[in-house]
């Protein structure tokens, strides 16, 4: 009953944007990765995710293992115990493990009966609306509000996406939109509260696009790769999704085809 953990840790933090699978965690962690080790290691310890369908931790902390430089002992202890932390420790160490020979060798250790890999994709339909009639935009905007208010997690980027379609007739809602793109707790809804927010028209979206190029959402890698703009650290980015054998295929084609469109120019 312990394991699912809803206490989540302000979004502003490095604890709660590790949680989150926050692009900006990975960002923060990396510039001390001692201070985080153990962060890290209790994101792979308890269960953070609120829908194990369809949010996606496994490659982010894989990635924050091998990027850190982090000893994989405690995870590989974890594997080793077994339960619902020797699963999740073994499928990262499995992404390790195919990322080349210095993950091999670390990670190699005593096999679990590890369960399948977390599908990426949307998070299920909590009850939304139909589309066919015209968006009531202040109605939108009230109710989008509202959840706000109740921590309503589950869901919202439905509303987020009829106001999308009223596009910068619904621009009253971008505060909201980025709260809700800030502190969700379904890192599956982030991206599309990300493309609400470009859909009606909101400023300021270069940074939002720059950082979820390490978030741990595919599609939001996607939109980074897409909708980035051109910065050193972005072409360095590209770079990384295109060659890490752990990113999934279509993350990889597509900043493949960013890096070849920026040479063409």
């Amino acid at each position: 009953m312990a394991e699912r953990r809803h206490e989540y840790a302000p979004a502003g933090t490095l604890p709660g944007l590790l949680q989150r699978g926050r692009g900006l965690g990975a960002r923060m962690a990396a510039e001390d990765p001692s201070s985080a080790a153990e962060l890290v290691y209790g994101c792979i310890r308890w269960e953070w995710r609120w829908d194990r369908r369809a949010d996606a931790r496994d490659l982010y902390l894989a990635r924050l293992l091998r990027d850190l430089e982090l000893p994989l002992g405690p995870v590989t202890a974890m594997r080793a115990a077994g339960g619902a932390p020797g699963e999740r420790a073994a499928r990262v160490l499995d992404l390790l493990e195919r990322g080349g020979p210095a993950g091999r060798a670390e990670a190699a250790g005593p096999a679990v009966a590890a369960g399948p890999a977390v599908a990426a994709g949307p998070a299920p339909d909590h009850g939304a609306p139909p589309q066919d009639a015209p968006p009531d935009v202040p109605a939108l905007i009230a109710e989008l509000e509202q959840r706000w208010v109740d921590r309503s997690w589950c869901g919202p980027v439905h509303l987020a996406r009829r106001l999308a379609r009223s596009g910068p007739r619904a621009a009253g809602a971008a505060s909201l939109l980025r709260r809700f793109w800030l502190w969700t707790p379904h890192s599956s809804e982030r991206p599309g509260y990300l493309e609400a927010l470009a859909a009606i028209g909101s400023a300021g979206l270069a940074d939002a696009y720059t950082e979820s190029l390490w978030d741990c959402e595919p599609g939001a890698r996607l939109s980074g790769i897409e909708h980035a703009p051109e910065r050193p650290e972005v072409g360095a980015r590209l770079v990384v999704l295109r060659d890490d054998p752990m990113e999934e295929t279509a993350v990889r084609e597509a900043a493949a085809v960013r890096l070849a469109r920026g040479r063409a120019g």
